[in-house]
């Protein structure tokens, strides 16, 4: 459960702002180093998109797909022809480009449909990410050494504070703006989405399953202790380290971060759904 949890809280401004990614648990199993080093985020594997297999499909409650634009800004390109507009609309949801960075140019709308797809579930895709991977650090200090040996830590109050700019960036994003976003590139998404072979063939359901198992991440009171049994860290309470890797980082990024966000993807959820439909 090591690596960089940032990146996901950008995911979140995908797909007019309402996707999410995380992607940062993958526990290796690897000897146990005798001091702790910096935990990096491993370079994501980008040879094909990471597909889930449809016997893995979650059951999604239905909900009224978004109707298209009467007005759409511009033609809408082929889903093969996308990767360069899709890439600046996202992008233009940061008012100040910050997201230049991030943001893959390859496969754009294939790739976050497929991290929809994963986070339906709660979990996390581990290649093929839709952003550029970032190296990062995981900060804890240490607390005690229980009595077999096994040492105890916990988050600090500065890993916290690494993510109040991702917190921010997806704070500040026009919802009006995403949203229109997502009406315009609905086609795509939803063409996208027919190529996993799923039974669902709902995206706008996947997007609102995806968002209701962010909101969905418990709220714990208290340090949040961690130990290192491998070369990553994982929860000390098994409760937590058994939970969805999309509440994991909710729990990880803090709780007045994680407050931030779901208070958005509040605002973004009601928007979504007053969407016109095609019903």
């Amino acid at each position: 459960m090591g690596g960089s949890i940032k990146d996901w809280l950008i995911a979140l401004l995908v797909v007019a702002a309402v996707v999410f990614g995380i992607y940062w648990f993958a526990v290796r199993d690897t000897p146990e180093p005798e001091v702790p080093a910096p935990v990096t985020e491993p370079a994501p594997d980008t040879s094909s998109v990471d597909l889930d297999k449809p016997e893995d499909e979650p059951v999604i409650p239905p909900a009224p797909e978004p109707a298209e634009p009467k007005d759409p800004p511009r033609q809408l390109p082929a889903l093969n022809d996308s990767d360069s507009e899709a890439r600046k609309d996202i992008i233009s949801l940061s008012s100040d480009g910050a997201l230049a960075n991030w943001i893959v140019p390859d496969e754009v709308v294939r790739k976050w449909v497929a991290a929809v797809n994963t986070a339906t579930k709660g979990d996390l895709m581990h290649k093929n990410r839709p952003f550029n991977n970032l190296k990062d650090t995981l900060v804890v200090k240490d607390l005690e050494t229980r009595d077999d040996g096994q040492k105890i830590y916990v988050l600090s109050q500065e890993n916290y504070q690494r993510y109040e700019q991702p917190v921010r960036l997806f704070a500040m994003v026009d919802t009006d703006t995403a949203v229109n976003l997502y009406q315009f590139w609905y086609p795509r998404l939803k063409q996208a989405y027919g190529e996993l072979g799923l039974k669902n063939k709902n995206f706008h359901a996947a997007v609102l399953a995806a968002i209701d198992q962010a909101l969905a991440a418990p709220e714990v009171e208290g340090p949040i202790k961690l130990v290192r049994p491998t070369v990553y860290y994982k929860f000390e309470d098994e409760k937590l380290e058994k939970m969805p890797g999309l509440h994991k980082l909710m729990i990880r990024i803090g709780p007045d971060n994680a407050a931030r966000v779901k208070e958005k993807l509040r605002e973004l959820k009601a928007a979504l759904q007053n969407l016109p439909s095609e019903q």
